[in-house]
């Protein structure tokens, strides 16, 4: 695969994957928790040809910016929410510096990735679109559920205040003619959909967005990405009259 390199952007290491054909715009690619931005490469490579240009954003404690035990419960209970805060708190620079290449179609995240999507895209009003995959738009709600699902206090990695600040399902203000597309696993047990279907209920309850988030959930899928969900996607981007 010779069409991507690897470039800063705002200082963030990044990597870039060109299309084959004329960019339609940016998207910026989010990826997991287990994973770096080197790993990100193939599926980047897949949407890059719907006709986009994807830039995958190194998130932090990965890659080039360090490593953790990602699979110590202790360390992910540490680190989680900082890497996703830290991620959507350093989106601004990192938004302003992409635009000035091109347009931003929007974002698309897979798990962690999902998190930090979702965040970037209620907490900046110049995203328009963006794909969660396997994540969750309600932060309050997730840490909640899991913490009474492992039997801990929540809210020990990072201020709560801090979190909820930037909790998606509590910008829902800031989704005015946006549009979002959930897909999820009813089966997923690392990032259970029971969050993301609180968020709908949120969207539903404030009646103000209308048919702008849509939400597909995936019976007997666990914590993957499926070619359902990856047509489900580019199907979706296509329909996307302000893209």
């Amino acid at each position: 695969m010779d069409n991507h390199y690897e470039q800063l952007i705002a200082g963030i290491p990044c990597i870039w994957i060109r299309p084959n054909c004329q960019s339609r715009g940016i998207l910026i690619l989010y990826h997991g928790w287990v994973s770096n931005i080197k790993d990100y490469i193939f599926f980047g490579s897949l949407i890059s040809d719907w006709g986009y240009t994807v830039i995958i954003p190194e998130i932090s404690y990965h890659g080039t910016r360090g490593e953790l035990n990602y699979f110590d419960p202790k360390v992910i209970q540490k680190y989680f929410w900082e890497v996703v805060i830290q991620t959507v708190e350093e989106a601004g620079d990192f938004i302003s510096e992409l635009t000035l290449h091109d347009k931003i179609v929007g974002v698309v995240g897979n798990s962690t990735g999902g998190f930090a999507a979702a965040g970037v895209y209620a907490n900046n009003i110049s995203i328009k679109s963006a794909i969660i995959m396997n994540g969750s738009c309600a932060w309050e709600r997730f840490e909640e559920h899991i913490c009474e699902r492992d039997i801990r206090t929540p809210w020990t990695s990072i201020d709560r205040d801090r979190i909820l600040k930037l909790d998606p399902a509590k910008l829902t203000r800031n989704m005015k003619n946006k549009a979002m597309l959930i897909l999820h696993g009813t089966e997923d047990t690392t990032i259970p959909i029971d969050s993301q279907k609180y968020f709908m209920k949120v969207i539903e309850q404030n009646n103000i967005l209308n048919n702008s988030v849509h939400f597909v959930e995936y019976s007997k899928v666990n914590h993957q990405i499926t070619l359902s969900m990856l047509e489900e996607s580019k199907r979706w981007l296509d329909e996307r009259t302000h893209i």
